[in-house]
């Protein structure tokens, strides 16, 4: 059965970094007419929603979740889903952002967001393997 639950979030996390590619232009075409100088404004705005996702995503716990039924683990997987989303879609705004404003730190926030994104896609696996 543990086997099902990792092909399952395995399946889910492709899905959402398919959703996140077809996001970036997208994201970069919203950006561009915005002036450098007030970029810093919504990366204020982007780390606060981050942040509020990133707590929404550590405070869910498969553990308490009823992963036998259809509903429970559809909810599970929705809710992660929809975290796990959010989570990859700031920090790409966030990488785009730098972009603009600071192109010379863009490849270290690029890398930092990768190792970011991968902490979170981890921490769902062990998340979802506690609670077997």
């Amino acid at each position: 059965m543990t086997s099902n639950y990792i092909k399952e979030n395995v399946a889910k996390n492709i899905v959402l970094a398919v959703i996140t590619m077809l996001f970036y232009p997208v994201i970069f075409q919203s950006l561009a007419p915005i002036k450098p100088e007030q970029i810093n404004n919504f990366l204020v705005i982007i780390s606060m929603l981050l942040v509020t996702v990133s707590f929404a995503n550590f405070a869910f716990t498969y553990e308490k979740s009823n992963l036998q039924t259809k509903a429970g683990k559809l909810l599970a997987y929705s809710a992660t889903g929809i975290f796990m989303l959010l989570t990859a879609i700031l920090l790409e705004s966030i990488v785009l952002s730098v972009k603009i404003v600071y192109p010379s730190f863009h490849t270290m926030i690029f890398c930092f967001s990768i190792l970011t994104y991968l902490g979170v896609i981890l921490y769902d696996f062990w998340d979802l393997m506690r609670a077997q």
